[in-house]
């Protein structure tokens, strides 16, 4: 058997046809044993792999957009958005945080509470300083270390709001009527209700032993009763929560400590002085 034995006998054209021109490549049969013919994607370009078969779908004709650039268009949008959002809230004033007035609840409580905490300070220092009494200095210097960082925040919230350290207005004014500060007292350096005079802080400086522990619990103890009113009425007429919060802070452990300060006190023959009107 000769090598073309197994090759398919070609077509002859019939005699006498005289058109020469070439068959469409369409009509031409296929090769037995061999794949059809792949025609090509509507809209694409002819692709075929090695043997005749498809590679798979058109590439696209634009090329693909880098994940950075996509990335980086995201976050430029993001930026765009929360600048649109606080341009809003600015021109709307939604969000627009609130700033106390210097007559407000806000200002005059971290004004008045401010000055009332540096004398407690004072006292507690000399106590701490001088007394004999572990207890007496142990209660002492927690109530200069809380209210020293008590009074770090006070002053400054008045500094982020944009206001001044002291008023000309007088001190309590804040709390309507709730209370007064004492003509009397004022005069000789009690700006308000419960604060130790000059005479007095004078004489405490002045003693020593049990007597200094005595006086010293009844002063801080008349000096805890005047801050309470101004502690609470805060807590409830403030209008900044974190505000009303340390309000709250301040009564709580100002009562707690009266009452651990007149048990103190009776401890050591004491009786508490009259309290402030």
């Amino acid at each position: 058997m000769t090598e073309d034995a197994g090759r398919p006998i070609e077509a002859v054209p019939p005699a006498g046809d005289t058109d020469d021109s070439p068959e469409p490549e369409t009509d031409q049969p296929t090769p037995a044993g061999s794949p059809p013919r792949a025609e090509p994607l509507a809209g694409g370009p002819a692709a075929e792999a090695a043997g005749g078969e498809l590679a798979g779908p058109p590439e696209p004709l634009v090329a693909a957009r880098p994940r950075w650039l996509t990335a980086v268009l995201l976050a430029v949008i993001a930026v765009a958005l929360v600048a649109i959002g606080g341009a809003v809230s600015t021109v709307t004033g939604i969000g627009r945080p609130y700033l106390p007035r210097t007559d407000s609840v806000d200002a005059g409580f971290a004004r008045d509470m401010a000055t009332h905490h540096e004398q407690a300070v004072h006292m507690a220092q000399v106590a701490r300083d001088h007394s004999t009494d572990p207890s007496v200095r142990l209660i002492a210097y927690d109530i200069e270390t809380g209210q020293i960082a008590q009074t770090g925040q006070l002053r400054g919230w008045l500094q982020s709001w944009g206001l001044s350290q002291q008023s000309s207005r007088p001190m309590t004014s804040w709390m309507g009527g709730a209370t007064a500060t004492h003509g009397h007292a004022a005069s000789d350096g009690a700006l308000m209700p419960g604060m130790a005079t000059t005479t007095e802080l004078t004489k405490l400086r002045s003693l020593s032993g049990r007597e200094l522990d005595v006086y010293f619990l009844q002063l801080m103890i008349r000096h805890h009763q005047g801050g309470l009113p101004m502690a609470r009425y805060a807590a409830e007429h403030a209008r900044v929560g974190y505000v009303r919060d340390l309000a709250t802070k301040v009564a709580d452990a100002q009562t707690g400590e009266v009452a651990l300060l007149e048990r103190m006190l009776r401890e050591r023959g004491g009786t508490p002085l009259q309290p402030p009107a």
